[in-house]
């Protein structure tokens, strides 16, 4: 690339202000969204392949498969991890587990009682060092191999204690009422589903929690393993695993229990098991977020290819008197490839400013950092893109451009041929069926997602507040604490119950009528008080609700949704009461039939479900881990009261509150991700096509401008002079939305079916889709056509 080269392309850009300034802008937009999604993207494709040997790196998932219902669980019993290790030393080199007692929030208190509510606290097994990327940066790898000892991320450190040493420090986990000394301080070397921020020595549990080395039916452990290189994964899976079940395995639950291995560094893109260890994504919205990265990149393309070729009379003179100069048509084809290169060179540096400009607005979307998306291999591979984009941009117009005759350039007999207009209606369809395929797909994502905010989940959502209890003595005072609560008349009802509803649940083992004797089968459950179904509106179609004043009947008392009754061969819900439904709690009878109520996420559909008193111990206690306060409404005076009632009955657990609509909108975190980064390509698509459309549109107008002239002098009226200059570009749009349609449609659908309850898909989006795209192209048209239009015709004709 020569001086001559430059200043030829400075020249031509200042020249041709309009298409240098459309051609800039569609390339530099269009380069922004591909390095942001293209970060994105490759951060997403990276989970936890930072790892040692993570290619050998599984977690040990297992299925139970019960007569009417299937848990698919991303945990595993507690004594799996050893039992494997144990029993087939040849295929495993180590295990690591974690497990946190299905109690997400822990209060941590310092030595000086500062306390803390944290996230990420976990039992671990001391191998975490040697299997996962940990990091210690304080302390060694035998940091967790004795009790009571605990391990700190880098963050808490500086948290906690600042400048000072925490090596040594005391710290108190509420529950039991432990205290554990830190041995080291760690940090995460790379990205992992696996999130922590504290890891309690696994020891602790042996010594604290003896019972766990024999649990066999509760999986709350997540348990990864790592395999020798000659290991078979389905040797292990179909063979020994079996094997290991055989041995240890509850009689209950042995004939219906497997196990299957996960490769590591496929869980964040393709696991959505039960209890995933943190919400996972999907490798689907990876392809849809790139391919939307990539059309955009070739709506940039195409608007330079067709600006360049449709302006090229504009520099038929210049290439004919280089050539009648001597210039080879290579010298030609490399001047213009040389000019287009600087041009994506220049929306490059744009780009960057661009993307400088928008990261703190995109970052919560994202989650991409300045580093990240800014480091020196990134900008090297950036300059490739760069490079490559304005390679593939002028390459047809160099070819194009070069091959004129200069001897009809200067009899001015050029014109453009039918193949060039054939290419540039061709690209033009192709950059509005791109358009109308993603404004289709953004309308149906955001009724979807519409849908999903506005469903009736068969119990009161709005206006109902969660409180962490599930390390506090508040099962002791409950009772009290309710009374408390009830003083403020905004308070409508209070409920107690063992899993968050709508969010979590665990499966529980029930015998039921007709089934053999010593079998059982699991079915998801939650434990919860007299005051559950009332407070949160489950509607009671047959028998009754839970009862006070029949707390001792109804300690043997369970209610089922009418989808368990159906599952239990009752031909109607009236006909379910009164039938035993045994648990390990004892043999309770079914007192009541609720309508069927979302108990998981919207994706799923609604199954069979139990509701079972909680059985009280000693002194009326009762275990749960959640609170479920029904308010009038959610203002700072009802949450200061109930904040004041907290800090009365539990002082030593600092006051933390959920709102349970907020909750369960959070399970659909992808699909609102989802839908604003697709609502934010498609208007960048629009804005590039329409970029192009104009810049065609002027063409189209300095091309028609005697027409128009002569048309009007005829008597037409303004509109039929538009139509001159649009007819075309209507059909254009017109064809774009016929072949977008189909495309669309097999998109929305693919899309939509990972949804138990979806939209209907009638006409609305796609004609939605198609006006809008004849209304912005007609627009874009007209505000160019109009000075043509309203031109006097004599000064047009003049000089005819």
């Amino acid at each position: 690339m020569t001086p001559e080269y430059i200043k030829t392309t400075v020249r031509s850009l200042a020249k041709n202000k309009l298409i240098s300034f459309i051609n800039i802008v569609g390339l530099a937009v269009s380069l922004a969204a591909f390095f942001f999604i293209y970060r994105y993207v490759m951060k997403e494709l990276s989970y936890d392949q930072g790892h040692p040997h993570y290619e050998r790196l599984y977690r040990v998932a297992e299925l139970i498969e019960s007569e009417n219902y299937l848990e698919n669980s991303s945990s595993s019993p507690w004594p799996t991890g050893p039992a494997i290790v144990r029993e087939f030393p040849d295929d495993v080199e180590g295990m690591v587990r974690f497990f946190d007692f299905q109690t997400p929030i822990i209060t941590i208190t310092l030595e000086d009682q500062r306390k803390f509510n944290e996230r990420y606290i976990y039992f671990t097994d001391s191998t975490v060092f040697d299997l996962l990327d940990f990091k210690l940066i304080q302390g060694d790898r035998s940091a967790l191999s004795g009790p009571f000892s605990a391990t700190i991320s880098k963050n808490l450190a500086e948290k906690y204690f600042g400048d000072e040493n925490p090596m040594g420090k005391k710290i108190t986990r509420e529950g039991f009422n432990t205290t554990y000394t830190i041995t080291g301080v760690y940090e995460q070397g790379s990205i992992s589903h696996i999130r922590t921020e504290m890891l309690l020595s696994m020891q602790t549990l042996e010594t604290n929690a003896p019972f766990l080395k024999t649990q066999w039916v509760w999986n709350p452990a997540w348990t990864y393993i790592r395999l020798s290189e000659n290991a078979s994964v389905q040797d292990l899976e179909k063979n020994k695993f079996p094997l290991m079940v055989e041995k240890y395995y509850d009689p209950r639950t042995k004939d219906k229990t497997s196990h299957y291995l996960q490769p590591i560094q496929d869980i964040h893109l393709g696991s959505h098991l039960e209890f995933e260890l943190s919400a996972n994504s999907d490798m689907k919205y990876v392809y849809i977020f790139i391919s939307c990265a990539l059309f955009l990149i070739v709506i940039a393309i195409v608007n330079f290819i067709n600006l360049s070729t449709s302006f090229s009379l504009l520099r038929a003179k210049e290439i004919g008197v280089r050539k009648v100069s001597g210039a080879a048509r290579s010298q030609l084809i490399f001047q213009f490839l040389s000019e287009s290169v600087i041009i994506s060179l220049i929306a490059y540096v744009l780009a960057l400013i661009g993307c400088y400009i928008a990261l703190p607005f995109l970052q919560g979307l994202i989650n991409i950092s300045f580093a990240e998306l800014f480091g020196l291999n990134n900008l090297l591979f950036q300059l490739g893109v760069v490079i490559l984009v304005g390679l593939v941009s002028g390459i047809y117009p160099a070819f194009f451009i070069s091959s004129f005759d200069p001897l009809l350039v200067f009899k001015g007999k050029f014109i453009s041929n039918a193949k060039g207009q054939l290419l540039r209606k061709g690209l033009v369809i192709s950059q509005f069926t791109i358009a109308i395929v993603l404004i289709i797909f953004t309308y149906v994502t955001y009724q979807q997602l519409q849908l999903l905010r506005n469903q009736d989940y068969g119990y009161h959502t709005n206006d109902v507040i969660i409180l962490d209890a599930a390390t506090t003595n508040l099962g002791q005072r409950i009772e009290g604490f309710k009374t408390a609560l009830k003083a403020n008349a905004s308070v409508e009802s209070i409920t107690t119950m063992s899993d968050m509803i709508g969010a979590n649940n665990n499966n529980h083992d029930f015998h039921h009528e007709g089934m053999q004797p010593g079998t059982w089968n699991f079915y998801p459950a939650l434990l919860v008080d007299e005051d559950f179904a009332g407070t949160l509106g489950l509607e009671v179609v047959a028998g009754r609700d839970f009862n006070r004043n029949h707390q001792k009947e109804d300690s043997l008392a369970v209610i089922i949704n009418v989808a368990m009754a159906k599952t239990l061969g009752y031909a109607t819900p009236e006909e379910a009461i009164g039938h035993p439904l045994r648990s390990l709690s004892g043999n309770e009878n079914i007192v009541g039939v609720v309508r069927d109520f979302n108990y998981k996420s919207l994706h799923s559909e609604i199954g069979p479900f139990v509701l079972d008193i909680g059985q009280r111990g000693p002194n009326g206690f009762f275990f749960f881990r959640h609170v479920a306060i029904k308010v009038s409404e959610v203002n700072n005076q009802t949450l200061g009261h109930i904040q004041n009632i907290w800090e009365e009955f539990v002082p030593n657990k600092p006051f933390t509150y959920k709102i349970l609509s907020e909750e369960l909108r959070g399970l659909y975190k992808s699909e609102n991700n989802l839908g604003q980064i697709l609502g934010v390509f498609a208007v960048l698509t629009i804005i590039i096509a329409c970029l192009g459309l104009f810049a065609l549109a002027t063409f189209i107008a300095q091309q028609k401008t005697k027409e128009i002239g002569i048309r009007k002098v005829l008597g037409a009226g303004h509109l039929k002079l538009f139509m001159v200059g649009y007819k075309e570009q209507f059909f254009l749009v017109l064809g774009s939305l016929i072949l977008a349609t189909p495309i669309a449609l097999l998109l929305v659908r693919n899309w939509l079916s990972d949804f138990a309850y979806r939209v209907d898909l009638g006409p609305a989006p796609f004609l939605t889709a198609g006006a809008l795209a004849i209304l912005i192209s007609a627009l874009t048209v007209f505000s160019n056509f109009y000075k043509t239009i309203t031109a006097d015709p004599a000064e047009v004709l003049r000089d005819e």
